[in-house]
């Protein structure tokens, strides 16, 4: 059985999704600890970790969603980029729309958004050639 090229990106995917869940549901509410570091990080993990794995899906989706004429856009081409300026868009646009309701708008959030988009910069830059041509 031949590994498909997509199964590297939806496994990023899958684990920062499951970093996130962990994070949000269990860690965060359980956490008792007087630990200021551990306190930050832990209330700016549920958006670093979207941040990489949002990415990590629509560079698999981007090429589904355009057919094979818009194959040579700038859209299609710069996938990552892409997808990442859509992940950062929504996210960073979340965060926002939280100050007219009753969540907490918090710039370390914006800040941690930010490091998770070139942390996932990163990922695609060092990852093999072939893991980039689906």
């Amino acid at each position: 059985m031949k590994f498909k090229l997509e199964y590297y990106w939806f496994l990023i995917f899958a684990l920062c999704f499951t970093a996130f869940n962990q994070i949000q549901d269990n860690f965060r509410p359980n956490y008792s600890g007087d630990d200021l570091i551990i306190k930050y990080l832990l209330g700016v993990a549920p958006n670093f970790f979207p941040a990489i794995g949002i990415p990590a899906l629509f560079v698999v989706i981007i090429p589904y969603l355009l057919n094979k004429k818009n194959s040579d856009s700038w859209f299609y081409k710069k996938r990552h980029l892409s997808a990442n300026l859509i992940s950062i868009i929504g996210l960073v646009g979340w965060e926002f729309a939280q100050m007219s309701g009753k969540l907490r708008f918090d710039w370390n959030d914006i800040l941690w958004t930010f490091i998770g988009a070139l942390l996932f910069q990163f990922i695609w830059l060092f990852s093999p050639q072939k893991y980039k041509e689906l």
